[in-house]
Parts: C-alpha cells; sequence; structure tokens
C-alpha cells in the first residue's frame, strides 16, 4: 500500500517529462496512463505517471506533481 498527501505532493514539485531513476541512475521518459470509459474507449490520463526501467514499471507521478 503506498499513501501520499496533497500536501506532500505539492512540496515535491511538478513532474517533468523525464526522471533519474532510483534503480539505474539513468533517465527514463514518463509515460502516462489511459482512462477506460463505461463503452470500453481509451482516453489518455495524467492522473497517473509512470517510467520503464527494463522489463519493471515504477511510479512517477500523480497528478502532475512527482512523487
Amino acid at each position: 500500500m503506498f499513501a501520499i498527501g496533497n500536501d506532500e505532493l505539492e512540496r515535491n514539485g511538478p513532474l517533468g517529462d523525464s526522471v533519474q531513476c532510483a534503480k539505474c541512475g539513468a533517465e527514463h521518459q514518463v509515460q502516462f496512463g489511459e482512462r477506460v470509459h463505461a463503452d470500453g474507449t481509451r482516453t489518455p490520463d495524467g492522473m497517473l505517471a509512470f517510467y520503464k526501467c527494463g522489463e519493471h514499471c515504477y511510479l512517477a507521478g500523480i497528478n502532475g506533481f512527482a512523487v
């Protein structure tokens, strides 16, 4: 489980286009999830941001803020 408050997100600042990986130290491109609608269609959604390092995905941001 992961819990973080709005005040903590705001202190971290805005999320950029890339993040420095805590695992390998390289810069990775930030990607975003999709919202799946009741009719099955999908649209990009900025609520959750993540990055990939090798075969693994890591949380990068929530609602435009870095975590």
